[in-house]
């Protein structure tokens, strides 16, 4: 009986000192935060009443060094980049996505639909469309105009073919204007000989004589009523 009791009196003395297994971790400065595994791009430890819990974000996400608790601190690639650190756990993939979590290009796709993409949300797989006009970028997983996606025939996709470019004296690009048949809010605008499609502000409409956007009671329009519609 009196083994146990020392032992029972040992016990309480080793907790008073602090000397149990809920010591604070010495990687905690502070209660509650999260703290940067060196050169880890999907791991990181997080510090709750200064005990601390290495975490991996999920398949596809990477860790935010600058995430504040306790705000979720996983992102998306293309909004945290890995920027010299490297992933510390293998992919996961699914019948229809390379990773759990992320933006990639749809194999579902043909050639001239540069704006279709797939995002995966927990490995189920989602068909997603840039923008009218846009392309997806698969280098930087976002939607980007189409002359910058190398895969891309932006021509084919965007569907018209600018002049050559001209500059001004200084060198500087002249930007043109040009209509969009079928739809009078919208219009092709060809930078460096690249086109883009652009729309006027609400209550604007495009006029084809003098290359840009004036109030929509002003200007003669047969296709009022695409102006809801996507061009492409």
């Amino acid at each position: 009986m009196n083994f146990f009791i020392c032992f029972a009196v040992l016990l309480i003395s080793a907790t008073c000192n602090g000397q149990s297994g809920n010591e604070k971790s010495p990687l905690c400065k502070s209660r509650n935060t999260y703290v940067n595994l060196e050169g880890k791009c999907d791991s990181y430890i997080e510090c709750r009443d200064y005990q601390a819990i290495e975490t991996n974000c999920p398949d596809g996400l990477n860790y935010n060094p600058n995430a504040e608790w306790p705000a979720y601190p996983c992102s998306y690639p293309q909004d945290v980049p890995c920027a010299g650190r490297r992933s510390s756990q293998p992919a996961e993939p699914t019948a229809n996505c390379p990773r759990q979590y992320g933006y990639f290009k749809s194999p579902l796709a043909n050639e001239n639909d540069c704006g279709h993409y797939r995002l995966c949300n927990g490995g189920q797989a989602f068909e997603m469309y840039c923008p009218a006009g846009l392309a997806f970028n698969a280098d930087n997983a976002r939607c980007d105009w189409p002359e910058l996606v190398s895969s891309c025939n932006a021509e084919n996709y965007i569907g018209f073919k600018c002049p050559q470019p001209s500059y001004d004296v200084s060198g500087n690009p002249i930007v043109t204007n040009h209509r969009y048949e079928g739809n009078c809010y919208v219009f092709y605008s060809c930078v460096k000989g690249h086109a883009h499609i652009l729309s006027c502000d609400e209550g604007f409409a495009f006029d084809a004589v003098n290359g840009r956007c004036e109030i929509e009671d002003r200007v003669n329009c047969d296709a009022r009523t695409s102006k809801k519609q996507a061009p492409i």
